[in-house]
């Protein structure tokens, strides 16, 4: 129980996650893909930074003496700008101006943007949402930077002390790590995300829908994550927009179409900057992406329209909008998304139907071992029991053997002492008793000495010609007489006079008595005893046979293992250790022989001892 139970727990265990297999491959791929949209966006953030400082520094050297000579030049010679303009202090556009040769992309400039450099109109101003709401994602936490931002609120008048270019910068580095926390907190914390959207509505803020839909099973998150962008906006004015910075990049929304506009403060109030060329950007971010397609996943970055802005050669008909991993780019991009498909959509079915076939595999392989394991063990702990039984048996049978002759020896020892025997032939029969049960206690206590040598190797032969069948005949007639007076008639038959091999004489002696005594102990009709020798070239074999019970078939193959007995109970009518066949067996087997046992026709036993003819004569 204590290994099937733990092994069979184990493999229910397994096969109940099996059943998740597919979700938890589709989980991994998505989290690795989501590793890398998630770069290539930041790389795309970093290439918009870029585009900025680029434009900042080229505008810097403009001289606006002659506003429409710089610009054009401005133009000619960065290929991202599409429309320069200038805007003064009060709003009025400078440059491009109607009363000149406009072409219809300076015109169209003119039309969307007039009322918006007027502050006649506002335009939404997105922002990072754990951005905008970072002391209060802090807060929620009760992060170290709620509470440094606290203490720098309380302290902020040191700003203006002589280490305030110290304090500064510490503020910034301050603003930056508290931004970044917040965006992984909201990311990993759903009720507090769903929070701080509840709270952003109930400011007023604007929530637009993304363009797109992860799969939301294997991003383990909630709808309202997926669904609704991390960026959200605010109605602002031109004046409002650049009040908060020196320069920056202004994402506007015309006829579904995103503008990017730059500006830069020059002095006077003045506003100057440039509509950044939709083509030229898409090729800088474009170059800037990984290879995009692999046989695994197709890579690509989607626009405000949730179209792609390249998509690889032979790739088949997908479903843009429903990618299997998608993260958003910036405040700059809003609704651009870089997304990651399925090279073949089935991978994940697949990939997972290959892990259930070996894990099934797996399972069934190490059910079976445990099985097979735990039935061995079973068995082994089943033999050992067995042993131990037989053991405690055997101590029992050895008192019971030993105080059987002790008896009869000491019974008659005393009727000779008390001369209660006057006939001599009596006499002479128990002394004849005495010395045969001597014979049978010192072949019991031989037995069991034997036994424990032959357990540790140290069993002793000394090996000498002999001929067997001398050995035999001796054997006999000196066990004739016991015999018969307990009834049995003993028969010898040999098919020659002599038989050399060369053997241990005792060891030998003391096999043939163990096959006989066992030939005697369960005789209980026919009381007929048979040792007939017969010999070939190489072997001679020596066969002891009874008209007793027999072995029962299922037993035969056991009746040659230590301390086993067919009958091994402690109410046996027939008594003995279980060793004498064992003893027997290691004998014939240490003279390169052995000892095997056949039913005899009409009842009984037949028991051969075979041993290798070493010489003839």
């Amino acid at each position: 129980m204590a290994v099937l139970l733990p092994s069979i727990l184990l493999s229910i265990i397994a096969i109940r996650s099996l059943s998740r297999e597919e979700a938890f491959i589709e989980k991994r791929m998505h989290d690795t893909l989501l590793a890398e949209v998630t770069h290539v966006s930041s790389v795309i953030a970093g290439e918009l930074d870029v585009i900025e400082k680029e434009l900042n520094s080229s505008a810097g050297y403009l001289k606006l003496d002659e506003p429409d000579y710089s610009l054009g030049q401005w133009k000619r010679k960065n290929s991202l700008i599409d429309v320069p303009f200038l805007v003064s202090a009060s709003g009025e556009i400078l440059y491009p101006r109607y009363n000149t040769n406009l072409d219809k992309v300076e015109k169209n400039f003119l039309d969307w943007n007039k009322q918006f450099f007027s502050d006649e109109v506002k335009i939404p101003v997105y922002e990072n949402i754990a951005v905008a709401y970072k002391y209060e994602i802090a807060k929620e936490e009760k992060s170290p930077s709620y509470l440094f931002s606290e203490s720098r609120l309380q302290n902020k008048k040191d700003e203006e002390s002589s280490y305030a270019p110290y304090q500064k910068s510490a503020d910034v580095v301050s603003e930056e790590y508290q931004s970044q926390q917040a965006i992984t907190s909201l990311e990993q914390n759903a009720p507090l995300r769903q929070k701080i959207y509840d709270q952003a509505k109930q400011t007023g803020k604007g929530i637009a829908l993304r363009k797109v839909q992860v799969n939301e099973k294997a991003a383990n998150t909630s709808a309202v994550s997926q669904q609704e962008s991390i960026f959200i906006s605010e109605s602002l004015s031109f004046s409002q927009i650049i009040s908060k910075s020196n320069s920056g990049i202004i994402p506007r929304s015309i006829n579904d179409s995103l503008k990017l506009i730059f500006w830069k403060k020059i002095e006077g109030g003045k506003v100057i900057g440039c509509v950044i060329n939709q083509g030229r950007l898409k090729n800088r971010i474009i170059g800037s992406l990984p290879q995009i397609y692999s046989s695994a996943r197709i890579l690509t970055v989607l626009d405000e329209n949730g179209k792609p802005i390249i998509v690889p050669k032979n790739t088949g008909v997908l479903n843009w909008q429903l990618p299997f991993a998608a993260k958003e780019i910036s405040s700059i991009l809003p609704h651009w998304e870089v997304a990651a498909y399925l090279t073949n959509p089935r991978m994940v079915k697949i990939e997972a139907g290959m892990a259930m076939l070996i894990m099934w595999a797996l399972i069934m392989i190490l059910f079976i071992s445990i099985s097979i394991g735990g039935f061995l063990v079973l068995r082994s702990l089943r033999s050992e029991m067995a042993l131990a039984k037989q053991k405690t048996t055997f101590v029992a049978n050895v008192s019971h053997e030993l105080k059987t002759p002790l008896t009869s020896i000491r019974m008659f020892a005393e009727m000779l002492k008390e001369r209660r025997a006057a006939d001599e032939a009596k006499k002479e029969k128990y002394l004849d008793m005495m010395v045969s049960e001597t014979d049978r206690l010192t072949r019991l206590i031989n037995n069991v000495l034997d036994f424990s040598r032959m357990e540790q190797d140290k069993k002793q032969y000394t090996f000498k010609k002999e001929n067997i069948v001398a050995l035999c005949r001796e054997l006999i007639e000196g066990q004739r007489l016991r015999l018969e007076d307990n009834g049995f008639v003993i028969n010898f038959i040999t098919d020659s006079n002599e038989i050399i091999a060369e053997i241990d004489a005792e060891a030998i002696k003391q096999a043939l008595i163990n096959l006989l005594s066992n030939a005697e102990k369960y005789s209980d009709g026919g009381k007929n005893i048979d040792l007939e020798i017969v010999h070939d070239k190489s072997h001679a074999y020596i066969q002891v046979k009874d008209k007793g019970k027999g072995v029962p078939a299922k037993e035969a193959q056991k009746i040659f293992k230590e301390f086993y007995r067919v009958d091994d109970s402690l109410t046996s009518r027939v008594k003995g250790t279980g060793l004498g066949l064992t003893i027997a067996s290691r004998i014939a087997k240490d003279h390169e022989g052995d000892i095997v046992y056949k039913a005899r026709e009409g009842g009984g036993s037949i028991f051969t001892l075979i041993l290798p003819v070493r010489t003839g004569g």
